[in-house]
């Protein structure tokens, strides 16, 4: 039970409780059914999800630091190791959530099965096993006392459960219950349910209003048929619930009190619409103004674009000649599995190895930061960023001035490793560098050099945010 579900159950909950609440002029059987659609399509909102294609939204801060981020600034020093991550202690919440879902639904079932108990052993419709009028199904079901009952409180009683029958309440009211079951800790959940059955007889109250009996004459049958209430009987539904009782009185005795359902439809037709709609809405998280504008065009492309195709094979290289150091480290991370969707350390690494020649890596990369391919320039400034040669350095350098701000991030953030004064001329030129990922590799350089703390103060007041936190980190 994730939270964006909670989340879109609460706003489902609080608006069909809101409107029912609000909708003082429509009839019962109406804020009845907007209450039962809520509780269908809570129900159906996780099966939605996987089926509705997400809605096209605006990404969060985060989301597009994450998504257009270059390699640099999610891998950081991972690559120095291979330990295996934590392991994270298990979670207890979905236990209790099942916990919780078998508690409510055994308690329910118990009441559907003493209910058919009471049905099957009744005669005809009449049983000592109620003390008032009740409907399970298309059964209904009168106390023994009924068969004293006046042919007139009789009719009245009957119009009542035979509305319950005609409307399929039993079914509606059985909704609700897994509902509860399901959503069992979310407190609107059980609003909601007490709500429908309040309505759901209301709406039955209009049935027996609209079929010609009087007001006065029907509620003070239904205040006699409440007096002799003792018990509950399981899940058939008792015509006169005592927590009921005043609000359905004011409402048979107002003349103002609309009777007939005329927007039924409409209501199912909203929610049928807004219910695939609150599925599609997965993490819509409105941009805040204080973001960097997307001066090049591609703030959310797509990290995969700069990957190299065909990947290259997994294989080891033998650590060997000058290089050997830098080898060693590529052949362990390259033998690790990416530690997310968009972690290309270890395919990276696998291309560095097939570069080796008789034990050297370094000339080869640095040859490799002049070809025409901006993905293998980009490589071959991750791989250099690793070798801690600082013969690296001033080709590096004039990589800043690459076209391609994936490329120009990559060499920041080999020469932030390098960690070389001798670049400090080229790497200060780019604190104003269009790219937000640039100027975040720029930070990291000038702290770990050192002495520029006037600069770095300046970078603490940059539009975008992750510049702002590489300036502030300690």
């Amino acid at each position: 039970m994730t939270a964006l579900l909670i989340a879109k159950v609460s706003l489902l909950f609080a608006a069909a409780l809101a409107v029912s609440m609000l909708a003082t002029r429509a009839a019962a059987a109406t804020r009845h059914t907007i209450l039962t659609g809520a509780q269908l399509a809570a129900l159906a909102l996780p099966f939605l999800a996987t089926v509705v294609p997400p809605l096209a939204v605006i990404e969060s801060p985060r989301a597009i630091v994450k998504a257009a981020a270059p390699a640099p600034v999610i891998e950081t020093a991972d690559t120095v190791t291979t330990a295996p991550p934590p392991r994270r202690a298990r979670n207890p919440l979905p236990l209790i959530w099942l916990a919780g879902c078998a508690l409510v639904a055994v308690r329910k079932l118990t009441s559907y099965v003493r209910a058919m108990r009471i049905v099957r052993r009744a005669d005809a419709m009449f049983t000592s096993d109620v003390d008032q009028p009740s409907t399970f199904g298309r059964w209904i079901l009168l106390p023994a006392a009924a068969k004293t009952w006046t042919p007139e409180r009789l009719r009245i009683v009957l119009l009542h459960e035979q509305a319950h029958v005609a409307r399929h309440d039993t079914l509606l009211a059985l909704l609700g219950d897994v509902a509860c079951a399901v959503y069992w800790f979310h407190p609107l959940t059980w609003l909601v349910a007490r709500r429908a059955r309040l309505e759901r007889e209301r709406a039955c109250d209009d049935h027996v209003l609209a079929a010609g009996v009087g007001a006065t004459e029907y509620a003070t049958t239904m205040l006699d048929v409440a007096r002799g209430i003792a018990r509950h009987h399981a899940a058939a539904m008792p015509m006169a619930e005592h927590s009921q009782m005043e609000q359905r009185i004011r409402a048979i005795l107002d003349p103002a009190t609309r009777r007939r359902s005329t927007h039924g439809l409409m209501a199912i037709a909203v929610i049928v619409v807004a219910a695939p709609l609150l599925a599609a809405l997965n993490g819509v998280v409105p941009r805040p103004h204080a973001i960097e504008p997307d001066l090049l065009g591609d703030a959310v492309a797509s990290p995969y674009s700069e990957r190299i195709d065909p990947p290259a094979p997994r294989l080891a290289v033998e650590a060997r000649g000058p290089d050997a150091a830098l080898v060693a480290l590529l052949n362990e991370v390259a033998s690790r599995p990416p530690r997310g969707s968009i972690d290309f350390v270890p395919e990276r690494a696998r291309w560095a190895l097939t570069q080796v020649r008789d034990g050297k890596l370094v000339e080869p990369m640095i040859d490799a930061l002049a070809d025409s391919d901006w993905r293998i320039r980009a490589y071959a400034a991750w791989t250099l960023g690793h070798s801690g040669d600082r013969r690296a350095t001033s080709p590096l350098t004039m990589l800043l001035d690459d076209s391609i701000w994936r490329v120009r991030a990559m060499a920041a953030h080999a020469l932030a490793n390098l960690g070389d004064p001798a670049a400090e001329r080229a790497m200060t030129r780019h604190l104003d560098d269009a790219a937000w990922q640039v100027r975040t590799e720029v930070v990291r350089y000038l702290k770990a050099t050192g002495g520029h703390e006037t600069e770095v103060a300046a970078m603490r007041n940059d539009r975008h945010l992750a510049v702002r936190a590489a300036a502030e980190a300690e």
